[in-house]
């Protein structure tokens, strides 16, 4: 056997066993309820999810927001957040309506994590926060192709002597102006909260997210209010 037939078969082996074993930890973790993925039809690719995914140019997504931050904080506000494709990057324009005043500005984004590739201004960069450490937060949880199937585990939090499962509980659906997703629940539970976060297969980023500290206390909340395309 040659040595590049030897690589193929190794690789198909791994990526065999390595299904073999997402199998076998989603369904210790109570997946595989209702329709769908199964152990005997085991989850594939096209039951992952990724950031940025279904990026289209021009597409533009509306939340309300509340996000806590140290140094810059947005309470019950309106974001926009438009992609305008260049070449290997997205150029994305915020706008953000805190109540009182409009701004909007912008930045270079990579297509397969949505992480900023060019430099911007303190100024920007205070301005955009409350964004990235909420709605687009799940770049922390998200690093790889994560699998929407109930039971699947996406990360785990440590709290001291303790490890918390962040995973998918359950599916419920989410109406948006006259249109309704089906969403998978994302769940952690620290301290007295649980912490939830929607996602819909179709959709880049979460639909909708409710988060707390230890404490209790709300790190971020915000709902997809409209989809324009």
């Amino acid at each position: 056997m040659t040595s590049k037939k030897v690589v193929y078969l190794s690789s198909a082996i791994f990526g065999a066993i390595g299904i073999l074993v997402s199998v076998a930890i989603i369904a210790l973790n109570g997946g595989f309820s209702g329709n769908g993925p199964s152990i005997l039809n085991p989850p594939t690719s096209k039951d992952q999810w990724s950031i940025g995914s279904n990026i289209v140019d021009g597409l533009n997504l509306t939340y309300s927001l509340t996000s806590i931050g140290e140094e810059s904080s947005l309470r019950d506000s309106i974001v926009s957040i438009k992609f305008h494709e260049l070449k290997d990057k997205w150029n994305i324009n915020f706008k953000i309506n805190n109540g009182s005043t409009v701004k909007q500005s912008s930045a270079n984004f990579s297509k397969k994590q949505l992480l900023i590739t060019d430099p911007i201004t303190q100024e920007n960069e205070k301005f955009i926060q409350p964004v990235e450490s909420s709605i687009l937060a799940i770049r922390d949880i998200a690093r790889e192709p994560k699998y929407l199937v109930v039971g699947a585990v996406w990360d785990k939090i440590f709290t001291g002597s303790s490890t918390i499962d962040v995973k998918i509980v359950n599916t419920d659906t989410i109406s948006i102006s006259k249109d309704s997703y089906k969403v998978y629940v994302l769940q952690s539970k620290v301290g007295n909260s649980t912490s939830k976060i929607y996602l819909n297969k179709d959709l880049p980023l979460p639909i909708k997210a409710d988060v707390y500290d230890d404490n209790d206390k709300v790190v971020y909340q915000y709902e997809l209010q409209s989809v324009l395309k």
